[in-house]
C-alpha cells in the first residue's frame, strides 16, 4: 500500500468502514508512517469536534409533509360552526406537535449514529493496541503498581481490580485516546483471550444499565459505576465479557 492510498483510506477507517484486511495492511501503514499517524489524529481530532458539538440534525425533506399526512382528515365542519380562537390554536398545536416530531426523530438517529461512531473508535483503539505492539506501557500483574502509574499520567486515579482469582489475569495498563480525551486502559487476559477495559470519569455515580455491542468480530461492554466509564471490548464471547463488567461492578 502506498502511502497516498493509505492517506485516502483514512476517512473510510475512522468511519468504520473497511474490511479487515484493509484494516490490518491500514494499521501497518499508520504504525510505520509518522505523517500518517499526525494525520489520523488530526481527522480523529476533526470528527471528535463535530461529533461532541453537532446538536442539530437535518430531518429529511417531505418529513412534515408525511407526519400531517399520517393524521386522519378531519370532518367537514363549516366555519360558522368552529370558533376563530379555536382554529388558530389548532392550527398552532399541530405546528408544535410536528416540530416535536422531527425533533424527535433527528435526535434518535443523531444518538444511533453517535454511538455506532464510539462503537468503533473503541474496537480501533483495541485493534492498535494488538497490531502495533503497544498493548501495554506498563506491563505488570500488581494493581499496586499499575494503578499508580496510570494515575500519576492522568489527571483521574482509574480503578484497577485484582481479578486473578476469577480468571481474568492482569496484564498491565497503558494511556489512550477516546472521544478527544486521555483515557486509561487496563488490560487483562482471559484464557488467550486479551481484553481492553477502558476507564475515564463519569458525570454519572451508579447505573445498572449496560449496553452491548458487536463490531468488526469484537465483542464490547459499556458501563459506569461510581463515577468511572467503562469500556470493555474484546473477542471473548459475550458471557465472559459480562463476567468481567459484573465483576468491575461489584467491587
Amino acid at each position: 500500500m502506498t502511502p497516498e492510498r493509505a492517506r485516502t483510506l483514512l476517512h473510510a477507517y475512522l468511519d468504520g468502514e473497511l474490511d479487515a484486511a484493509s484494516t490490518i495492511e491500514l494499521e501497518g501503514e499508520i504504525d510505520r508512517l509518522p505523517a500518517l499517524r499526525q494525520e489520523l489524529a488530526r481527522l480523529s481530532a476533526l470528527q471528535n469536534v463535530l461529533r461532541e458539538g453537532a446538536t442539530r440534525f437535518q430531518a429529511p425533506r417531505g418529513l412534515a409533509e408525511r407526519a400531517f399526512a399520517a393524521v386522519p382528515a378531519p370532518q367537514a365542519m363549516s366555519s360558522d360552526e368552529v370558533p376563530s380562537w379555536w382554529r388558530a390554536w389548532a392550527i398552532g398545536a399541530s405546528a408544535v406537535a410536528a416540530a416535536l416530531l422531527v425533533w424527535a426523530l433527528g435526535s434518535g438517529v443523531f444518538n444511533a449514529q453517535r454511538n455506532a461512531s464510539s462503537v468503533q473508535e473503541v474496537v480501533s483503539a483495541h485493534i492498535r493496541s494488538l497490531m502495533a505492539d503497544h498493548l501495554t506501557d506498563l506491563a505488570s500483574a500488581e494493581r499496586h503498581s499499575v494503578k499508580p502509574w496510570l494515575s500519576n499520567r492522568l489527571d483521574f486515579a482509574p480503578p484497577v481490580q485484582d481479578l486473578d482469582s476469577h480468571g481474568f489475569h492482569l496484564v498491565g495498563g497503558r494511556l489512550d485516546y477516546l472521544g478527544g480525551k486521555a483515557v486509561a486502559a487496563v488490560v487483562y487476559r482471559h484464557r488467550q483471550h486479551l481484553i481492553n477495559v477502558f476507564v475515564w470519569p463519569s458525570a454519572e455515580e451508579t447505573s445498572a444499565d449496560m449496553r452491548e455491542a458487536n463490531e468488526r468480530g469484537y465483542n464490547t461492554a459499556r458501563f459506569h459505576s461510581k463515577g468511572m466509564n467503562y469500556w470493555a471490548v474484546s473477542d471473548v464471547n459475550m458471557q465472559d465479557l459480562r463476567k468481567l463488567a459484573g465483576l468491575i461492578l461489584s467491587q
